[in-house]
């Protein structure tokens, strides 16, 4: 699994290494009570939904979590003592979740850079799993993540250059673009079913850099400028249906579409204090419509276009309740058009609903696929 623990575990923890057979430490479940459970108790609260009525709703808040407990899951006796013996509060924990991926099992994978993890909370066996690096050795800081469509896992992480691949049940399988390491600073990745070949954003280069699924590296486009098919600072990828690639041009104020092969297609955005302005862009995703969600963190908000740029709507505002975030970062969105967004620094994901004018599907996992 890639598992290394930090320094500083207590005495205790080798003690009951020892006593027990390894296979005890192999999962980290947290059996107990249904997720359901929570989010029935969640829909008993007043709705909070975007646009205001009387316009049809179009984006509902569901409910927010920081740790397995939110979702009714209670760790066991044994658990519990495990975590004792191993200095761990609650291992479930997020402490600053900042990129998300849901996989075709319909689990939500998270990298947590406050943590130096990532986290897979399964809703099916009520358990949470932690990837904490490779070949011995801690991740430095895990900031994207992304899937192919046999839900291996990519990992990038931005501290140590590496783009790292695990297979689903977290073993570590290969380095991406070698063990020497091939990137700066890696910052977004994403997967295109349709070739099945991956993209890596290097914000440092900058520079956006195409895999094959085994590794091979078959091109690459990009350079700093402020011109069409250049970068100042891009931090996130997304792909739309078709695997057109969106590139968030942080610092030009701006998105960017290219083709898969990598060419320009078109732009749009502009720095600005209206709605439908660029000015600190960070995760993207988007909906089974193909409208692109953007995370604003400048204004503490989430803004919908349509492919071409056309703004449409804005939900959620700078603050600590339900719908309100503090400089979000990464979203993702499932098959069932469930939004999740991490909002880092108050260390909880929250989940809000597309509505295509029907009433509201409640979520039976934290995703559904991809």
């Amino acid at each position: 699994m890639g598992v290394s623990y930090q320094n500083g575990r207590t005495c205790r923890a080798w003690v009951i290494l020892a006593l027990f057979p390894a296979a005890v430490w192999a999962s980290l479940l947290l059996p107990s009570a249904a997720l359901a459970q929570t989010l029935a108790a969640t829909s008993a609260k007043p709705s909070l939904v975007w646009p205001p009525a009387p316009e049809p709703t179009r984006i509902e808040y569901l409910h927010s979590f920081g740790r397995a407990k939110d979702f009714g899951w209670k760790r066991s006796l044994w658990r519990k003592f495990v975590d004792w013996a191993m200095n761990e509060t609650d291992p479930s924990m997020l402490r600053r979740p900042f990129a998300m991926a849901v996989d075709c099992q319909g689990r939500l994978i998270i990298a947590d850079i406050g943590a130096n993890e990532v986290k897979i909370f399964d809703a099916k066996k009520e358990s949470v799993k932690s990837l904490r690096g490779f070949k011995g050795k801690a991740f430095g800081a895990p900031v994207c993540l992304a899937l192919d469509v046999d839900d291996n896992i990519y990992v990038g992480d931005s501290a140590s250059g590496y783009v790292l691949k695990y297979s689903p049940q977290g073993k570590f399988l290969a380095f991406i673009g070698g063990e020497e390491g091939a990137f700066k600073r890696p910052a977004s990745i994403v997967f295109n079913p349709r070739n099945r070949q991956l993209y890596i954003l290097d914000t440092v280069r900058p520079r956006i850099f195409i895999y094959s699924d085994d590794g091979r590296m078959v091109g690459r486009f990009g350079e700093r400028g402020t011109g069409p098919g250049e970068f100042n600072f891009p931090t996130f990828l997304a792909l739309d249906r078709q695997g057109n690639i969106y590139v968030n041009d942080t610092l030009n104020f701006r998105i960017q579409v290219f083709s898969p092969e990598g060419k320009y297609l078109s732009q749009f955005g502009e720095a600005g204090d209206g709605s439908g302005s660029i000015n600190r862009p960070k995760g993207m995703a988007f909906d089974s419509e193909g409208h692109l969600y953007i995370s604003e963190a400048l204004f503490s908000t989430v803004q919908i276009f349509d492919p071409r740029g056309q703004y449409l709507l804005s939900f959620g505002e700078n603050g600590r309740g339900p719908g309100e975030f503090y400089i979000p970062a990464g979203i993702a969105i499932d098959a069932s058009d469930h939004i999740y967004v991490a909002d880092p620094f108050q260390s909880r994901i929250e989940v809000f609903q597309y509505h295509r004018g029907g009433p509201a599907e409640e979520p039976g996992s934290p995703g559904g696929g991809q």
